[in-house]
């Protein structure tokens, strides 16, 4: 392959800049690539190989190649350059310069597609793989530099080691007991990549990136027009109602449900969700509307692509090139009508500010119901199940939890120190047949034991009594104490896995 044989597969016109270029070769690599198809054949491989090369041809040419392989003088040194983008071994050294986040929840990993530039022994290091891990760590997704298809790959892996770390956390070696664990991980996982994805996207930067606006208003505030469609099952209810609209027809939100906009008709009949061409666009125009900083308008498009729809306060150098539309506006088929929406996206606030700390709390939630859920049905623990519950409905024993100082001694002392103090806790205040001060031998702060003692019940031997069905008046035996002891370990154990 030549140079002009790359500028050809690429689209590549005399006007285009580097930055240009690197967006084309980035639109036609996430369309070809395998990973972004989510599965491997030999015609998407040949493909992404041949993309691949053309991009590392015209990042390697220098201008005068390009002017020859135009035959123009168009192409200046200020238009094009060498890219970063050399072999596979020489990239995984480099070092990634992306915004960070520092109050991202979690570390990610940036994945680059392999170029085709690589020797045979890099090759086998590779291992059939298409892409390799570049760096690691808070940086924001930029759309220009990270192929799409591998940040939702990036953030895939970060969900799955959030929950890895959780299964880890209750330490059951087989959760096959668990059951519809397969579905309520997925459900999870999926919630969990909807946050996370949203810490590593500044909506506004990536929208700016990706297309421009095609008008502004009265106020300054840009506009922006989005291709969407709505389509369903011709025989569903749904599809019913999209092969009845009519042109020019408004159409309504209804509701949010993940990266997706429920849409009505004026007479509050679902119609289904809408979906929009450019798939990046999901990640950084439904954040915004979450977040109160954008409205928006839906109509049903004109026949033959457009609209006559005059929005007020749009100024007349609309530049509609951006939006290019071949077929006509509503598509009435026997298996699966459609219908072509203009989706109109005005921004409300000019000045919104990217914040992502606030998800922190909702993933965490996220995880501690997981947690939870796994630890329900942990072997381990069922035989305290009930007793915990019990527990939990009483005002007084639920108030107790452990503090950050707590939880400081837990991991500097170790697990098997904290045993050893609850069985010498238990031996002295606990186990002997007549205790002095029953009731008051117990503090109520100082030691995590002492506050484990007083969450489940095992602080007096009254309360062992009532709770534990242990009577006073009688030495504690070796397995009543080795039970007390358990019982401690389980409630500390579950406090310092939720709050470490």
């Amino acid at each position: 392959m030549n140079t002009q044989d790359a500028i050809e597969l690429l689209g590549i016109v005399p006007e285009d800049d580097e930055r240009e270029i690197k967006r084309k070769y980035h639109k036609m690599i996430s369309r070809f690539h395998p990973d972004s198809l989510n599965e491997v054949r030999e015609a998407h491989i040949q493909r992404a190989q041949e993309i691949n090369e053309a991009y590392r041809i015209l990042s390697q040419s220098d201008s005068r190649e390009m002017q020859n392989a135009y035959g123009t003088e168009a192409y200046g040194t200020e238009a094009h350059g060498t890219d970063n983008h050399k072999s596979g071994k020489r990239e995984q050294h480099q070092e990634w310069s992306g915004e960070w986040n520092e109050a991202a929840f979690i570390p990610r990993n940036i994945y680059l597609h392999y170029s085709m530039n690589l020797s045979e022994e890099e090759r086998k290091e590779a291992q059939g793989k298409l892409y390799y891990q570049a760096a690691c760590g808070k940086y924001m997704w930029d759309p220009e530099e990270e192929d799409f298809a591998l940040f939702l790959t990036s953030i895939r892996h970060a969900a799955a080691v959030l929950l890895e770390r959780t299964e880890n956390a209750v330490n059951a070696e087989d959760l096959s007991s668990v059951p519809d664990l397969k579905e309520y991980r997925f459900r999870i996982q999926a919630k969990l990549f909807e946050y996370l994805s949203m810490q590593y996207v500044n909506p506004l930067l990536v929208l700016d990136s990706l297309m421009k606006p095609e008008s502004t208003d009265r106020k300054g505030q840009r506009i922006y027009r989005v291709k969407a469609f709505l389509a369903a099952e011709a025989a569903s209810p749904e599809g019913r109602l999209i092969a009845s609209l009519q042109s020019g027809e408004y159409l309504f939100p209804k509701a949010f449900h993940g990266n997706q906009i429920q849409l009505m008709n004026k007479d509050k009949q679902v119609l289904g969700y809408l979906h929009m061409e450019e798939d990046r666009l999901y990640f950084c125009i439904i954040p915004l509307l979450k977040r109160h900083a954008a409205q928006v308008k839906f109509l049903v498009q004109e026949e033959g692509g457009g609209t006559n729809e005059k929005n007020e306060g749009i100024n007349n150098t609309t530049n509609s090139s951006n939006f290019r539309n071949s077929g006509r506006g509503i598509k009435r088929g026997n298996n699966k009508p459609k219908v072509n929406i203009d989706f109109y996206f005005r921004l409300e606030d000019e000045n919104y500010t990217y914040n992502s700390s606030e998800l922190n709390l909702k993933i965490a939630e996220i995880l501690n119901g997981y947690e939870k859920y796994l630890r329900k049905y942990d072997p381990e623990q069922d035989q305290f199940c009930d007793l915990f519950a019990r527990l939990s409905r009483s005002n007084f024993r639920s108030r107790f939890h452990l503090k950050d100082k707590d939880i400081q001694y837990i991991r500097e002392k170790g697990m098997d120190t904290i045993r050893s103090h609850a069985s010498d806790f238990v031996r002295t205040r606990l186990a002997p047949a007549q205790i002095p001060n029953d009731g008051k031998q117990t503090p109520m702060r100082g030691h995590p034991v002492f506050l484990a003692q007083h969450a489940t019940g095992c602080c007096c031997r009254g309360c062992l009594y009532k709770w534990h069905r242990i009577p006073a008046g009688v030495q504690l035996t070796e397995e009543q104490r080795e039970y007390i002891v358990d019982v401690l370990m389980a409630w500390i154990e579950r406090e310092y896995n939720r709050n470490a």
